[in-house]
């Protein structure tokens, strides 16, 4: 099955319900944790809620708990080993704080980057572990006890109750975008003598559902081994749709004369096959169309070669008129490579 054939109605149901869903599996995760500590009180249980509130509270995704309860149980048993360390060969008080804060700063000089959730945890672990100095390590090692029992708490909840998957979300963001794109098209070229067409506001929010995919890739990475392998697709995929909207919010503000229209409406008439593929590549992508339908063959220089065949001779000279008609065919072209990359994801077969 492609990754972007139609999801269940259970999964879709998830979807549209995800906000009231993982606000329930918050609070379930919470309910297991109180049980936990009723069965079985533990010293510092409130770590483990706490564990469970930071990595669940932003995160529905079931990839994006998985990674950050990953990076924070490997921050955990670092700075936990790190400041047990410091504990036991270090008794001076002026030693052992001044030696917690440059291990603190080297943190925050080398914790940039994918990974750097990790590093944070590190760093305010072993401040957690040291505390005053007092050296007891009992109360570190309860504490780093809970927080572990908090991550797998957080990600069994996540995996096994009700999963919401980043996919479904990237998908519908993807959607999103090309439909948004298709749009903004559509009302620039219906926009008549007028020509400008305000689109700043649907121009945003397509940018806000490409840097939306792009904030889910590390979560589609944990959730799909399929997509990982395509994770460079991926960023090409975001790059050509900021190339899209660069190129429409130019095209949008094109300004012509009264006297000018005319030719620009022959242009425009030809410009309007883009939107459909627009719209396809939309209906593709969240399941309601089957297939992909084909694009022209070289669709992008053909609309070029037919654009401008559409000029009388006095009208190629000039430049405002060429210029517009060489912004439509990037804008064709930059559509044939999407069209090409949806295209090469829709055969790679579901993880």
């Amino acid at each position: 099955m492609s990754v972007f054939s139609p999801d269940s109605n259970f999964a879709n149901a998830i979807y549209r319900h995800s906000r009231i869903i993982h606000a329930g599996k918050l609070t379930l995760a919470l309910l297991i944790a109180v049980v936990i500590n009723a069965v079985w009180p533990l010293p510092h249980f409130i770590w483990s809620m706490v564990t469970i509130v930071i990595i669940m509270l932003g995160l529905p995704q079931v990839g994006g708990a998985l990674e950050k309860s990953l990076q924070r149980a490997i921050g955990t048993c670092v700075g936990s080993f790190c400041g047990v360390l410091l504990i036991a060969g270090f008794h001076n008080y002026w030693q052992l704080m001044g030696l917690l804060a440059l291990a603190v700063g080297l943190i925050c000089y080398i914790g940039k980057g994918r990974y750097s959730y990790a590093y944070l945890v590190t760093g305010f672990t072993m401040i957690i572990v040291i505390g005053d100095a007092n050296h007891d390590t009992t109360e570190a090692i309860w504490r780093t006890a809970n927080i572990l029992l908090g991550c797998v708490i957080a990600v069994a909840v996540s995996l096994m109750v009700l999963p919401i998957k980043a996919k479904q979300d990237w998908r519908q963001q993807l959607a999103q975008a090309f439909n948004g794109l298709a749009g903004v098209l559509g009302k620039h070229l219906a926009a008549g003598e007028a020509g400008c067409s305000d689109s700043r506001v649907e121009l945003e929010k397509v940018m806000k559902a490409v840097l939306a995919q792009k904030k889910l890739f590390f979560s589609l990475e944990w959730e799909s081994r399929t997509l990982r392998r395509q994770k460079a697709l991926l960023e090409q995929l975001a790059q050509e749709q900021i190339r899209l909207v660069t190129l429409l919010e130019i095209i949008s503000q094109t300004r012509w004369r009264n006297d000018e229209y005319p030719s620009y409406a022959k242009i425009n008439q030809l410009a309007l096959s883009l939107r459909p593929a627009l719209s396809a590549m939309a209906d593709y992508i969240t399941g309601a169309a089957d297939n992909l339908p084909p694009l022209p063959a070289q669709m992008g220089m053909t609309l070029h070669q037919q654009l401008l065949a559409s000029l009388d001779e006095e009208e190629q000279h000039q430049f405002a008129l060429t210029g517009y008609t060489w912004l439509l065919y990037q804008f064709a072209a930059t559509v044939e490579t999407l069209y090409a990359q949806i295209g090469q994801l829709g055969q790679v077969s579901r993880a």
